[in-house]
């Protein structure tokens, strides 16, 4: 199996010279967090939501991008894929055909081709052991905090019992337009010599910190009024069932039950596309 087979091959992408409300109009229009980014058409960068986040005074896209994205080819194997995919930070990666950007291979897309698949390959080996939970009325702002102070993608939300009955991810934290807002006001006072250019008037009651320098209002109401339903895994599901949960339910991460239905852990999806590194031994 070959990058072009699960590569996507509609790529939503910016050229140079443009701006970051152009780029905030392809997230927002697309449902997206990154583009690559063309110069005559070859690829010169690419440029995520963070990197927006990151650099707030900056308007244009050239000095917004991370220059010089690491790329796959048509013909590179899945094995070589994956391999990246799982040892770096990126989530996805440009695929090329010479110097012609021919499609994009995200996380969710190996997902989606494991589901396919019907490996029976237990995820057990897939497991982290560390994962954050929460009382099912501890107030969102607060969870908020926690899931930023421990680096959390997903957090699991417990009853009284100690059940498992809900989860919250940064998805349902994240509001696409609030973080617009943002980036559109503390730019327009960023030139103020008193101000604080983190300072948003009226979140007296809001948390405001979420992950680096993303930035949210979140409510005091319990977190059960927001979270998802619960779903999750067990040390001996099938990667290719683990991967449908996660596709059906929109999950980067599933947290995973032990034999007493207490939860023990999670499975990333960075984790379990490893899972093609053995079929493809």
């Amino acid at each position: 199996m070959k990058a072009v087979d699960i590569m996507n091959p509609n790529v939503i992408f910016a050229t140079l010279p443009s701006t970051r409300q152009s780029v905030l109009q392809l997230f927002k229009g697309y449902g997206i967090s990154a583009v690559p980014v063309l110069k005559e058409g070859k690829i010169a960068g690419i440029i995520t939501r963070k990197d927006i986040l990151r650099k707030i005074e900056e308007d244009q896209v050239a000095l917004l991008m991370t220059p010089n994205p690491v790329t796959v080819s048509v013909n590179d194997s899945v094995k070589k894929v994956v391999e990246i995919l799982s040892s770096t930070p990126f989530r996805r990666l440009p695929v090329v055909d010479g110097e012609k950007l021919v499609g994009i291979i995200t996380v969710r897309d190996i997902i989606k081709k494991i589901a396919e698949l019907n490996l029976e390959i237990p995820v057990k080996k897939y497991v982290n052991p560390q994962i954050v939970c929460v009382w099912e009325e501890t107030p969102l702002k607060v969870v908020g905090e926690i899931m930023r102070l421990g680096n959390a993608e997903i957090c699991g939300v417990l009853n009284i019992n100690e059940e498992l009955v809900g989860i919250m991810d940064e998805k349902i934290m994240l509001s696409e337009a609030l973080i617009e807002d943002y980036i559109i006001q503390s730019t327009h006072s960023s030139s103020s010599d008193t101000d604080d250019k983190w300072s948003w008037d009226g979140m007296r009651d809001l948390s405001v910190r979420y992950f680096e320098v993303s930035v949210v209002k979140l409510p005091k109401d319990p977190v059960k009024k927001f979270m998802k339903p619960p779903d999750f895994v067990y040390p001996q599901t099938s990667a290719s069932k683990c991967a449908k949960k996660m596709i059906s339910n929109d999950l980067d991460c599933i947290p995973v039950l032990d034999s007493s239905n207490r939860v023990s852990g999670m499975v990333k999806d960075k984790d379990l596309i490893r899972v093609l590194l053995e079929v493809q031994k």
